[in-house]
């Protein structure tokens, strides 16, 4: 399978040193919710020696090849709806002159945690699962380019109840993951700030863990993505709490109503980030 090197990373992005990874154009390219993750994903990897951690959604195998050092005995899983990044991942991490010692790849297409129907692989049991999951919900057709690192379709998630704000896939892994997760075992998810830090921290308490939040950092929000649907949730008071900013020092908070006029108008956004750890005790 090729995979064309089409992306070098440098210090100031990840803390490397022009190390060069494979970004196929059907794969995610790590981006600036990329470099936050891993900045989260860095203070708890440590406590992960000789855990058995499993990253959902995988991609280029960017995070298991840098969080690799921090925890030297982990054993590590990855598995990803796209069955073409899995061994992407896998030459990526080996790329960084990195063994396959430790490493455990799930091959075919798993949605979330649930294995592919035409194959009878074990799904493992482990102390950890990390993922960045796709925040928009969309019914369109996702199968082509690498939409499906974007987008997910809210209908194939039947116990998420958080969808209109774009957490419904979240929500779907907390609740999958109880079945694959030991005893006080750890979900940590990369949470986009807009739907406010009390309904992200709800989320984790209702589907039964303790939050955590590990990492937060502010971000501009994308001036092609519409706010329209947030602002129509907080106009018919369905949801209140949303959490946009008028500056990068979040000094001015706004509502989703008063986000989207600026994104109209070309105004600067912003909204954090949080890297949020939930370990789980029901």
């Amino acid at each position: 399978m090729d995979f064309p090197v089409s992306r070098l990373l440098d210090k100031t992005e990840f803390g490397l040193n022009g190390e060069s990874i494979s970004v196929p154009s059907w794969a995610f390219t790590p981006d600036q919710w990329s470099r936050a993750f891993l900045r989260g994903l860095i203070k708890v990897a440590p406590t992960w020696e000789n855990s058995n951690v499993w990253e959902v959604g995988v991609g280029t195998g960017i995070n298991i090849a840098l969080l690799r050092k921090y925890a030297t005995n982990a054993t590590w899983f990855l598995s990803d709806y796209n069955q073409r990044c899995v061994p992407l991942a896998i030459r990526n991490i080996l790329h960084f002159k990195l063994t396959r010692r430790n490493l455990r790849p799930l091959v075919g297409s798993w949605d979330l945690v649930t294995p592919p129907k035409e194959t009878r692989q074990r799904v493992p049991k482990v102390n950890v699962v990390f993922g960045c999951l796709p925040q928009v919900p969309s019914e369109e057709n996702l199968s082509f380019g690498d939409r499906r690192a974007h987008y997910y379709n809210p209908r194939q998630y039947w116990e998420a109840h958080s969808n209109a704000l774009g957490l419904g896939l979240n929500e779907a892994l907390l609740q999958r993951a109880k079945k694959v997760l030991y005893p006080k075992g750890q979900v940590v998810l990369n949470l986009s700030g807009r739907p406010g830090l009390k309904k992200l921290q709800s989320l984790f308490l209702e589907a039964g863990y303790q939050p955590n939040v590990v990492w937060e950092e502010t971000i501009p929000q994308h001036v092609g993505t519409s706010l329209a649907s947030l602002a129509a949730l907080e106009t018919t008071g369905h949801h209140h709490d949303f959490e946009f900013f008028k500056d990068s020092r979040c000094t001015s908070r706004i509502g989703a109503r008063e986000a989207e006029a600026r994104r109209i108008k070309g105004q600067a956004i912003f909204h954090k980030i949080y890297v949020i750890a939930g370990t789980l005790v029901t």
